[in-house]
């Protein structure tokens, strides 16, 4: 039988069992002795045959000569191959006859014998008359690697590989018919073999059954035990990362037996991230038994990762237009805006105002429209020059655009001359808006000019209202334009009110109003 390497479970539970029950047998020929220790039996024969050669002397040491003597040690050693040699030593120690290697003399009362050197005391009537000392060869049991061909040695060696041998053939055979594995069948393993997708097939508690040939290259070198759980395999507790809190999808439908569709998972395998899907069908029997659950993992990692390519490309994309925008917007602004105080230009104003006054003729609202100029404005370049002229041009402008923002249209109409469109605005509204704009003016502008000391600047208006829908608005601005001419004869810093009376061209704001 070829043994696996490494061991298999099967291999590893023959070992456990064959060490474990050679222990217990070693346990009991330790404390009963059930197998003879080779170096006790020969030191106790040893021991034995030197008593009895003692007994031998001493019944013919008072009748023979110390020749005699000498030819029974002699005799006794040739019979006795492991003896190495003999001595007869006096009770003084004197050497009465010697054969072979004698052992060597020890002095002392507290000599032990050894089992090479074994000391019998010869006895003559009772009296000590002396001692035979016997030289014996080394017993090869008592060490290494004669050790290891002793009994003691042999039988549990023996015994454990036949144990482990026997035990492995005969476990083989019972946990074949136990194994997972042999559940499914063969032309079954084979069609889930051919799927792309990864399969794991779990029985009624849980244990994994069958792993198909996808699933294993998805989580690569790491192994899939089968008998053990699905939550419990290592590449599975190590690598993936369920998202949410509901627990494992399997147990979930092994539990309700209901399918659990297509959960996120992610397996951190190495370096590689794999973005997975998990769904969970129930196997159920005839008797509506829940018999196990069919997992099904499908690799979504590259449609994730053009996903992720197609989310950075929108968004790039997204970034791109609103770049396009924002320079639109600022293409926009410097198409129709005047650069130096942000009014309208009179190509937007009339493009702007034109439509909002055919909504007013429309819905027959009015539409009012005020014509400002900065008095004396020549004035301020020649005295101040022409920086300090800007920043008068940009201070008034100001006034005009925040007080137009929400309710009209403010354009540079040329130079330091500016326009008003108010849509719905009547003759009594424009002009209290047209006197609001000149006291602003008069009080506010100035402050707005780092300069000492504080500037006085004021401007004239001119109002118009439309009376009939067919004016046009190039008509309208040019009414107010000559009440703005009517409020500069008339001593500058003043509103006009256009008249098409032609008793009186026009009247000043503060009689209209008063």
């Amino acid at each position: 039988m070829r043994l696996p390497w490494p061991p298999d479970t099967i291999s590893r539970i023959a070992v456990g069992i064959a060490a474990l029950v050679v222990l217990c047998l070693m346990g009991l020929d330790y404390a009963f002795g059930l197998v003879p220790n080779p170096v006790r039996v020969e030191i106790d024969r040893r021991q034995a045959a030197s008593q009895l050669m003692a007994d031998q002397i001493a019944l013919v040491a008072t009748r023979l000569g110390a020749q005699d003597v000498h030819q029974i040690l002699y005799g006794s050693r040739r019979n006795e191959p492991k003896l190495l040699g003999m001595a007869l030593r006096s009770s003084a120690g004197e050497v009465v006859s010697v054969t072979g290697i004698a052992p060597p003399r020890v002095t002392g009362g507290d000599f032990h014998s050894t089992s090479t050197h074994v000391r019998v005391p010869v006895m003559l009537q009772g009296q000590p008359w002396g001692a035979l000392e016997l030289n014996w060869s080394p017993i090869a049991a008592e060490s290494f690697p004669g050790l290891l061909l002793t009994p003691q040695a042999l039988w549990p060696m023996m015994s454990f590989l036949g144990l482990m041998v026997l035990l492995r053939l005969y476990l083989g055979k019972v946990l074949c018919q136990l194994d997972p594995s042999t559940v499914v069948p063969d032309r079954v393993i084979s069609a889930y073999n051919a799927m792309s997708d990864s399969i794991v097939i779990l029985d009624a508690i849980g244990r994994v059954v069958l792993v198909n040939d996808a699933c294993r290259t998805l989580i690569g070198q790491r192994s899939v035990v089968l008998g053990q759980r699905l939550e419990e395999q290592s590449w599975l507790r190590e690598a993936a990362q369920f998202d949410g809190s509901r627990g494992y999808p399997w147990a979930l439908t092994l539990e309700d037996a209901i399918t659990s569709g297509r959960s996120p998972m992610k397996l951190f395998l190495g370096n590689e991230v794999r973005v997975t899907l998990v769904t969970c069908i129930p196997i159920i029997g005839f008797s509506k038994k829940t018999l196990g659950c069919l997992v099904v993992i499908t690799d979504q990692t590259h449609i994730e990762r053009n996903n992720e390519s197609l989310r950075l490309t929108t968004s790039q994309l997204q970034s791109a237009n609103d770049e396009i925008k924002k320079k639109n917007a600022e293409l926009f602004r410097l198409a129709t805006r005047d650069p130096m105080t942000n009014c309208l230009n009179r190509r937007a104003f009339f493009e702007a105002g034109g439509a909002q006054k055919d909504q007013c003729n429309l819905a027959g609202q009015p539409v009012a429209v005020i014509m400002c100029d900065i008095d004396h404005f020549k004035s301020f370049n020649d005295r101040y020059g022409h920086a300090i002229g800007d920043e008068v041009i940009k201070a008034v402008a100001g006034i005009y655009n925040g007080a137009a923002d929400a309710v009209g249209l403010a354009c540079r109409y040329g130079g330091e001359e500016f326009c008003v469109m108010l849509p719905g605005y009547d003759e009594v509204q424009a002009g209290v808006f047209a006197e609001m704009l000149r006291k602003q003016v008069q009080d506010t502008a100035g402050d707005g000019i780092d300069y000492e000391p504080r500037l006085s600047i004021t401007s004239s208006f001119g109002v118009a209202v439309t009376r009939s829908p067919r004016l046009p608005l190039e008509q309208l601005i040019d009414q107010a334009d000559q009440a703005l001419y009517q409020s500069k004869r008339a001593g500058r810093n003043r509103c006009t009110l256009f008249d098409p009376t032609p008793a009186d061209a026009a009247i000043a704001i503060a009689d209209a109003t008063a």
